[in-house]
């Protein structure tokens, strides 16, 4: 790799390798970037490394809408992805997961083709 960053053939985004039973996967996507066995040990089937950017953040979002126009502030999908993209350093197809994720887990709220915290 010599330090530069390498990007997953298959979405695009700079990769992260998760190995998964024997295997490299893109983080991303989950597509096999590195062949079964390829210098896996036995615990890669069970663990993977974990980003310490991705760790749970319960204010990421907080922070970012007080970024784009403060808590109460109706931030377009694209604004809102491109923002979290740029704080957490990551791919935009990854922080649109985030974003995913945070409608579906409550975090955010979609309001026609906006998203807003929701109301405390």
């Amino acid at each position: 790799m010599n330090g530069e960053p390498s990007f997953c053939n298959y979405c695009g985004v700079r990769i992260t390798i998760v190995h998964v039973h024997g295997h490299g996967q893109c983080f991303s996507c989950g597509t096999n970037v590195e062949p079964c066995c390829s210098g896996a040990s036995p615990q890669d089937a069970t663990t993977h490394e974990l980003r310490p950017e991705l760790a749970a953040d319960p204010k990421l979002f907080l922070r970012v809408f007080q970024q784009l126009g403060g808590a109460d502030a109706s931030v377009s999908e694209a604004a809102l992805v491109f923002a979290i993209s740029q704080w957490l350093l990551l791919g935009l197809e990854e922080a649109l997961t985030i974003v995913f994720t945070g409608v579906h887990t409550g975090r955010l709220m979609k309001s026609g083709p906006a998203y807003r915290l929701p109301v405390a």
